[in-house]
């Protein structure tokens, strides 16, 4: 016996019900529709459109599917059922392989029986011929006449063992009969069921479908009265904001106008009040920097002619000592020469040389003191000359701070003369930054209703895209009951009918296939 039949694949699904039934529901759903718009819209296109504006419900949906998962599961239970009834019918009936093996079995007994009575007859005619001949022609016909009837005795046997195989196969195909109209009956009461299980369906569908498309089309009104009162109420608004927006604004540049004649006014007369300060404290100025320069000019005028004339009455002071001690010395050489006359030569020779010596000493720190005081003189000289120029730097400083001044308020004035400008270009700018937000108001208006539009837009892509999609799983529905029929035809050709297991298999693929196209009908 072969094993149990496996069971072909399933007819595809989608949520639990087969492509067949959502084919048919589409095209009740879409003859609905063209029947109930066939006064609204008259072309595929505004159909199209009306379908496009539709929005999907998640609460119908989700009731939806608890609806089909329901269905998906009696569905499955009952392909279950029928698996299970099919596999114990193939498993009670015989196959053709077995029939040929038994066909065989009996062959080769009837051969191994007749190998048998050949054999025997051969032992008989050995022994005859062992016992000399002995048996006659009566003794082979009793022979034959036993071998006959147990010949006949074997073949009543068979035919009796026949006899019971055929009863057994007639009862056997009664219960097959029976049980095969009992599930045909059952089948076509489930069939009945689900048709009508699915006719309530399609009618909740489509009241769904309708109560749907009235909740959007009132949501729509809904929606556009609202946005009808938000506008004009932001219309309403824009135009007082612009309305108080304008008399601040020309009560602000009244304020600012007479706020800021009076601050120039003030501005001008601190100015006028600083510049009379600074003109009369820089002639002061200029007048003790004049009289400065010359007490010092003249200061060291007398200071260097009195240092001058102090240098040559000590230089004379001390050419006159130096001379009165050498005309002192002299005297007293010539007295000590008259009065030592008597003294050796060798004597006068070294008192002579020590004079030398101490003359040429005198002479030399008599040098050294005129160099002392010169130094001495021109220190002082040149300190006085050091103050003397650093109060004159200090002078010239001064001067150059009161010009820098003198600058600095000039570029006052300047940047007075700058502010007024910059005043006049801040009134340009105030009366391009109230255009600009005029401008900017407009736009932000214009934003908003594009943004709106957008939204609405993608509203309808989104809505376009689910009825492209439905269009597409209807399309994936039809080429799969295609390709369903294609291989369905190409099993019937490659399995031929040449056994009974082929042929209860023929029929009941041909039932599904003839219950599955008469539902997509």
């Amino acid at each position: 016996m072969v094993g149990v039949m496996k069971p072909k694949n399933k007819q595809p699904v989608y949520f639990g019900h087969p492509f067949q039934f959502w084919k048919k529901w589409t095209s009740y759903v879409y003859n609905d529709y063209d029947d109930k718009d066939a006064n609204d819209v008259g072309t595929p296109q505004e159909r199209q459109r009306e379908e496009m504006k539709a929005i999907v419900d998640v609460d119908d949906m989700k009731k939806l599917s608890d609806v089909v998962e329901y269905d998906l599961v009696h569905l499955q239970n009952e392909e279950e059922a029928l698996i299970q009834e099919l596999a114990t019918k193939q498993e009670m009936e015989e196959c053709g392989y077995c029939k040929e093996k038994d066909k065989k079995n009996k062959g080769y007994l009837e051969e191994i029986e007749k190998e048998k009575i050949r054999e025997c007859q051969k032992a008989l005619e050995r022994e005859k011929i062992a016992r000399g001949m002995r048996s006659t022609k009566e003794d082979e016909k009793s022979l034959k006449e036993v071998q006959k009837m147990q010949m006949e005795e074997r073949k009543a046997i068979e035919r009796s063992e026949q006899d019971m195989e055929m009863m057994w196969h007639h009862v056997l195909m009664e219960n097959y009969n029976r049980k095969e109209y009992l599930e045909r009956l059952a089948a076509q009461r489930k069939q009945q069921e689900t048709l009508e299980r699915r006719r309530c369906y399609d009618e909740q569908i489509a009241s769904a479908n309708k109560k749907r498309q009235e909740l959007l089309r009132q949501e729509r009104e809904k929606e556009n009265r609202k946005f009808e009162n938000m506008k004009k109420k932001m219309e309403q608004d824009h135009y007082e904001a612009i309305r108080k927006k304008k008399e601040q604004q020309e009560t602000n540049r009244r304020n600012f106008i007479e706020g800021h004649e009076q601050k120039l006014m003030r501005i001008r007369n601190e100015k006028m009040r600083a510049r009379e300060i600074d003109n009369g404290t820089i002639r002061i100025n200029l007048q003790l920097e004049k009289q400065i320069c010359i007490e010092n000019h003249n200061r060291k005028k007398r200071v260097t002619s009195a240092l001058e004339e102090e240098s040559d009455k000590i230089a004379d002071e001390w050419q006159q000592e130096a001379h009165n001690k050498t005309d002192e010395h002299l005297r007293q050489i010539e007295e000590e020469q008259r009065l030592c006359k008597e003294k050796a030569a060798q004597e006068y020779k070294r008192h002579i040389q020590t004079r030398n010596q101490e003359l040429q000493l005198a002479k030399q720190e008599r040098l050294e003191r005129m160099e002392r005081v010169k130094r001495v003189a021109l220190s002082e000289l040149q300190r006085k000359i050091d103050s003397a120029n650093e109060e004159l730097r200090k002078q010239i400083e001064y001067r150059h701070s009161l010009s820098s001044q003198i600058r600095e308020n000039e570029k006052h004035l300047k940047a007075a003369q700058e502010y007024k400008r910059h005043i006049q270009t801040r009134n340009q700018e105030l009366q391009l930054a109230k255009q600009e937000r005029l401008e900017r108001m407009e736009r932000v208006k214009r934003v908003a209703l594009s943004e709106l539009q957008r939204k609405i837009d993608s509203a309808n892509e989104e809505l376009r895209k689910q009825i492209e999609y439905r269009h597409s799983l209807s399309s994936q529905i039809r080429e799969n009951e295609k390709h369903l029929e294609a291989e369905l035809i190409n099993i019937e050709n490659k399995d031929r009918t040449y056994t009974k297991k082929a042929a209860m298999f023929k029929d009941v693929m041909a039932a599904r296939y003839a219950s599955s196209s008469a539902r997509t009908r």
